[in-house]
């Protein structure tokens, strides 16, 4: 789907510009279905909307999630399609700037690479923009063949923008490092929801893909240990399953150690439902394998709620372990269980590392200081 963007939803301000403004290709997702990447390419539209003539390539798969990144025909089409339409929009728009979110494996890298070399060979100003926290891990298990792709692709590019500080390192060998930028993700300031009070029985809030990846499977191994002390304590996990093997674990685990009653599934939810969860929520849990920045711990700051994540990406630069929230290390559920035991035991600590984790969102986690370096960095190149 091709489409010129004209107009923001986005309550920052933008200087208005008296020139000719910058033609910018983006291309990215459009939701649904709603995930990161429908969201991130919400946030950067509107950042860069009002000072650059903006063109928007949509390369969503309108299937669910179960699709993303499987060799089959409907993908094959699909990228197929959108490398035409970019081919297209190349020569009919002449964009001065490319704007493309990478993938960090080898089949959805390869139709990245049905956008990055034409934007190269045309001479466009190139710049990529990693959603994720292993590309290293991508580039590291490549062969012969595949990181010359990367390098070809990648090495011409104007700029990287990865999620953090501690990812500046990901595309050494490929990228020159003075070429990479870090830019924090931003979401929407929805206001503080969070209750000073707990209104229900304590609860337990995760919201993202279900996926063993995403840790779900070890969240599910903590909530019995953490009702051995906690006997009232809810579960809520919000997101859509991404494979029938780990639905099926993750019920094997439920049904095992009898928590049924205490466990709730809600789907997917669009934004009004969710801030009634995070309402009710009192501790909000991602025990992630592989992160970049996710949005939903941002939402949750934003919703005054301490968190508890693990050790992986940026969650760590953003999650202040002992202030905020807390961090544990992936795969470690006893450990998971006891902060999640001790946050809920203390409703003063719970409290005091919500309202500073509203605090940190703030000072760095809004939409409009991610608009402001984002539009930075295309100021550069024009």
């Amino acid at each position: 789907m091709l489409k010129q963007i004209s107009s923001s939803k986005s309550g920052c301000q933008v200087e208005a510009k008296a020139t000719i403004p910058c033609c910018v290709l983006v291309v990215g997702w459009s939701a649904p279905p709603y995930n990161g990447m429908s969201t991130a390419t919400e946030i950067v539209l509107n950042g860069l909307l009002g000072e650059f003539q903006v063109v928007f390539l949509d390369i969503a798969d309108k299937r669910d999630l179960s699709n993303v990144g499987k060799f089959e025909i409907g993908n094959i089409l699909l990228a197929l399609r959108s490398g035409i339409q970019f081919a297209y929009l190349l020569l009919k728009k002449k964009p001065r700037i490319v704007y493309v979110p990478i993938a960090q494996s080898w089949l959805p890298f390869l139709r990245d690479c049905l956008f990055l070399i034409p934007a190269r060979l045309a001479n466009c100003k190139v710049i990529i923009h990693l959603h994720g926290g292993h590309f290293g891990e991508f580039w590291a298990g490549s062969g012969r063949t595949m990181r010359a792709v990367i390098r070809f692709s990648l090495g011409k590019a104007a700029r990287v923008i990865v999620l953090g500080e501690c990812l500046r390192n990901l595309f050494d060998g490929v990228v020159p490092r003075n070429r990479v930028v870090a830019i924090p993700n931003g979401i929407p300031d929805f206001g503080n929801v969070r209750v000073s009070e707990r209104q229900n029985a304590p609860t337990l809030l995760y919201l993202g893909a279900l996926m063993r990846n995403k840790g779900v499977l070890e969240l599910l191994s903590a909530l019995p240990v953490v009702r051995e002390t906690i006997h009232e304590v809810q579960l809520v996990l919000t997101g859509e399953w991404c494979s029938k093997g780990d639905y099926a674990a993750a019920m094997e685990i439920i049904i095992r150690n009898g928590i049924e009653s205490c466990v709730r599934f809600t789907g997917t939810m669009g934004a009004p439902e969710k801030y009634e969860l995070y309402r009710a929520a009192d501790i909000f849990v991602m025990p992630s394998f592989n992160e970049g920045h996710p949005y939903a711990i941002l939402e949750a700051m934003c919703a005054g709620l301490p968190v508890v994540g693990t050790d992986v990406g940026c969650i760590p630069e953003t999650v202040i372990d002992g202030e905020t929230g807390y961090i544990v290390s992936k795969y470690d559920a006893a450990t998971l269980a006891r902060r999640i035991t001790t946050l809920l035991q203390d409703d003063e600590l719970r409290v005091k590392m919500g309202a500073a984790a509203r605090r940190r969102f703030e000072d760095f986690y809004t939409d409009c200081r991610f608009s402001e370096k984002l539009r930075a960095v295309f100021r550069e190149l024009t």
